[in-house]
């Protein structure tokens, strides 16, 4: 059997397993599994070549016309990530929408259009596949049907073997698409009939129960809304570099805190700061790579209507060019979306066969051995690089399994060595190392003024933990400065040692300070920060940052429960009672009993403290609800005594060694 024989077969397997692979061994069991299946098989495609022609030594090409509209996609995102991105490696190997995810998909579509083998009984084997995989959402989907599942495979729902809801209904709706083309065949024998039938009605049916899913539960999905994806996608004409080229791959949530407007805050959504991904393929692309990008991906789907409409074209290929040109305006970017789109128009190349160049290099040695040396060196730093990132998740995955604290650090220690540019690993080493400060703390033996009293070698363990935190928060501001929700991260890990570090409160407000800078619009920033100085006794200025938020967001009873009491701090009661006044306005006396009858109460003792000739009007009755629960920022107390001093390289304006 030919080296191209064995890919050819190979390349069915994979396009049936890629849908329904995933490996519990990874934090994304489904996405993620798939993106290192196809990597790692990409990479396998290209060394077989090598191996074949050092077997052969000749090299052979086939043209075909997709071949220059899915090279410029990829160079465009290559342009998008060198002007445009800021932490590139994780642009690169961003699975969902990152360079690599191109590159691994345009090397499958290469093998996918060269292959000339037939796949015996293809259309039944594909309906009965369809069948399959639409029960296996329905059982997903339907809280009646995930009962019957075992205890294990329960934690499933509203997810499918794709991915998420709307990788199901993606492709749900290529299946129905593809079935149904077949079904319009005149000359069809009943088995691939029937097949066809069972893959369209199934695939048909568990789309509409996704879709309605979806809508049911179109408050909580993590996606920003059309108008802001479309705004988002403009914002980046407006300067020439992004107009061309984007804002850089995997930069959609830096650049979508900095746009959004104030509407936002009125959104469901709202407390979700940004997204990583648009509501729209075409919008996404737009936004990160610019008109270039989008001209590219216009392009494709030129290219797939032209092939559907040629004097070659079939029904099958209309109904999927439509299909694609849906789906690129309604669904998110996915790497499903890029898989389906690249194999298919893999497949529909593979129909059109164009001469095939050859050149034997036999007799040129030199050449011969240069080629087959680069492309071994270059693969073999490849398959090390990818294991590498791999190996980074696994280990990840398992300090997330692991309940020994020891254990944990000792994992994702070595999760972030394997990759140390993932900014959620590192967000999460941070948290360990402020788990292991805080978890010594609580042990150590307490004054009468609660302050723990460390022992020296206690005390130094904490302040290697600190610092080891510090370090980590830092490194993730450093990998993307312009992402505010880094910031917050810093800005966090200073909160939480303010009772422990001496200056750890001017840290923390120079971190929030930045969050805010880049996330304007952001409530939640400024009652942080607000918080901070409520805590430092710094009234005036908590006062004015919890008024903004209350600007940014009037409808968020905290945010006017803290500013109430700033106020009040400042011995304005008369506004104090007003601003507690709009607080208990925004709670429902049913569901948020407890701190409705809290904020009255503060409320009546403001109007006893405000002079007699002040008075405030009566109380809004409401019925809108609200879940959050009134708090106060704590005040800003010493946790041990005395506190620990750390160097000046911790501060967030110190370089990061």
């Amino acid at each position: 059997m030919t080296f191209k024989s064995v890919r050819a077969y190979a390349l069915y397997g994979l396009l049936f397993l890629t849908v329904v692979f995933f490996l519990p061994t990874l934090q994304d069991m489904f996405v993620l599994a798939k993106w290192f299946l196809i990597g790692f098989v990409a990479l396998a495609l290209i060394i077989s070549s090598i191996g074949e022609f050092i077997v052969t030594k000749k090299l052979t090409w086939e043209k075909r016309e997709a071949d220059s509209v899915l090279a410029l996609f990829i160079f465009s995102g290559v342009l998008s990530l060198l002007f445009g991105s800021i932490n590139k490696v994780q642009a690169l190997i961003s699975p969902q929408f990152g360079l690599l995810t191109f590159l691994f998909l345009f090397v499958l579509y290469l093998y996918v259009s060269r292959s000339h083998k037939k796949l015996s009984y293809g259309g039944v084997i594909f309906g009965l596949f369809s069948t399959i995989f639409s029960i296996s959402v329905l059982f997903t989907t339907i809280p009646t049907l995930t009962a019957l599942l075992p205890k294990q495979l329960r934690t499933f729902q509203n997810v499918s073997l794709v991915g998420n809801l709307f990788d199901a209904l993606l492709f749900l709706g290529f299946t129905a698409v593809i079935s149904l083309s077949i079904l319009l065949k005149k000359e069809l024998s009943s088995g691939k009939r029937v097949s066809a039938f069972f893959g369209f009605s199934s695939s048909m049916f568990a789309a509409i129960v996704v879709l309605f899913t979806l809508v049911r539960n179109s408050s909580t999905l993590a996606l920003p809304s059309y108008a802001h994806s479309w705004y988002l996608g403009v914002e980046t004409l407006k300067q020439p570099l992004t107009a061309l080229f984007g804002v850089g791959l995997d930069n959609f949530q830096t650049v979508f805190t900095r746009v959004k407007d104030l509407a936002y805050n009125s959104s469901p959504v709202w407390q979700i700061s940004s997204f990583p991904l648009s509501r729209s393929f075409l919008f996404h692309v737009m936004t990160e790579m610019g008109l270039f990008g989008l001209s590219a991906a216009v392009l494709i789907l030129v290219q797939l209507f032209r092939r559907a409409f040629s004097e070659q074209g079939t029904t099958v290929m209309k109904l999927v060019a439509f299909y694609f040109s849906v789906a690129f305006i309604l669904l998110p970017p996915s790497f499903l979306m890029l898989f389906l789109l690249f194999v298919w128009v893999g497949y529909v190349e593979s129909h059109h066969r164009q001469n095939e160049a050859s050149l034997d290099l036999g007799e040129i040695i030199p050449a011969y051995a240069l080629i087959a040396l680069v492309g071994i060196v270059l693969m073999g730093g490849s398959v090390f690089l990818l294991s590498r990132v791999f190996m980074s998740e696994y280990i990840f995955k398992q300090s997330l399994e692991t309940n020994n604290l020891k254990n944990v650090y000792e994992k994702m220690k070595s999760a972030v060595s394997y990759n140390p540019y993932n900014e959620r690993i590192r967000s999460n080493f941070t948290q360990i190392h402020l788990l292991i400060a805080n978890t010594i703390a609580e042990k150590a033996p307490k004054n009468e003024q609660g302050q723990a009293q460390l022992s020296e070698a206690d005390k130094q363990t904490v302040s290697q933990a600190i610092q080891a935190a510090i370090s980590e928060a830092k490194a993730v501001v450093t990998l993307n400065p312009q992402k505010a929700t880094n910031w917050e991260l810093l800005g966090y890990v200073y909160r939480n040692i303010m009772g422990v570090v001496q200056g750890a409160d001017s840290w923390t407000i120079s971190a929030y300070q930045r969050a805010v800078t880049l996330d304007p619009q952001n409530p939640q920033y400024r009652v942080a920060l607000g918080g901070v100085m409520y805590g430092l006794k710094q009234y005036e200025d908590a006062s004015r940052l919890f008024e903004q938020a209350v600007v940014l967001k009037s409808d968020w009873s905290n945010a006017q429960y803290n500013y109430a009491w700033s106020l009040a701090q400042k011995g304005q009661f008369q506004q104090a009672a007003t601003a507690m006044q709009a607080c208990i306005s925004l709670l429902n006396p049913a569901k948020d009993s407890a701190d409705y009858k809290k904020a009255t109460a503060d409320l009546e003792e403001f109007k006893s403290k405000m002079p007699a000739t002040e008075t405030t009007q009566g109380q809004v009755p409401t019925t809108q609800q609200q879940k959050e629960t009134l708090t106060l920022p704590p005040p800003a107390e010493s946790v041990i005594e005395p506190k620990i001093t750390i160097p000046q390289t911790a501060s967030p304006e110190a370089p990061l060694r």
